[in-house]
């Protein structure tokens, strides 16, 4: 048995025995289909979010070794957990020295939920920005299905601050500064990765600033209190 996505490839399994392993697994796993080869490939088991590869790739090996070898995976990812996924990555740390996150795309999203079964449970904050990013790129392309990569385009193109600015999610009091002094700062970390500025940084900019909103001040007074309980 092969994994599509690693690109090895396998033949010997033809199309009665895919057809009927797929119908099997689907009592259990959920819906699996077999998926006819282009050329002289081999047949596919396809499935959407669910299992992973390998718990499949298991499951079908200790029902139908000798069709099973013959066939390669793929799992496919909802809009959901592709969203989700590409919400996550923009906010992990970044492993770049300048601190900027990478880029995300769909073979990311798709590398980060590899060994993940899904569904995944979601923070309320995680939902509020899936359903906001989804509800976007829906409206840009005019469409009841977006791709993987309108998905992830979207996001970067926006940024997880704006989504998050349209959710109604509560932001704590750093973010609250953050979101409105980060552009005058340069600390675009906040519109890419929604990483807060330094708290003494924030609490500056609040004085600095000839007018600061209401909002502001109250998230000021909020951090410096934090900051004395914790002397």
């Amino acid at each position: 048995m092969t994994d599509e996505d690693t690109g090895a490839g396998a033949g010997g399994a033809g199309e009665p025995g895919a057809v009927a392993l797929a119908a099997e697994l689907s009592g259990y796993l959920g819906p699996v289909a077999a998926e006819a080869p282009d050329g002289a490939g081999p047949w596919t088991l396809v499935w959407t979010d669910g299992p992973t590869a390998e718990e499949v790739g298991a499951a079908a090996l200790a029902r139908a070794p000798q069709t099973a070898r013959g066939l390669a995976l793929r799992r496919e990812l909802s809009e959901r957990w592709t969203a989700l996924g590409a919400i996550r990555l923009a906010s992990a740390p970044s492993p770049l020295s300048c601190g900027m996150p990478v880029p995300v795309s769909p073979s990311g999203v798709e590398a980060l939920w590899w060994h993940t079964p899904l569904p995944v449970p979601l923070t309320p904050r995680e939902e509020r920005l899936v359903y906001a990013l989804l509800y976007e790129v829906h409206d840009d392309h005019r469409s009841d299905r977006v791709t993987a990569e309108q998905i992830c385009r979207g996001l970067s193109l926006r940024g997880p601050a704006a989504l998050l600015r349209r959710s109604g999610a509560g932001l704590t009091p750093a973010e609250v500064l953050t979101d409105r002094y980060a552009a005058a700062h340069g600390h675009l970390a906040w519109r890419h990765a929604l990483r807060t500025m330094p708290v003494p940084l924030l609490l500056r900019a609040v004085r600095d600033d000839p007018r600061p909103p209401p909002e502001c001040l109250a998230a000021a007074r909020a951090l410096e209190s934090a900051d004395h309980d914790h002397d």
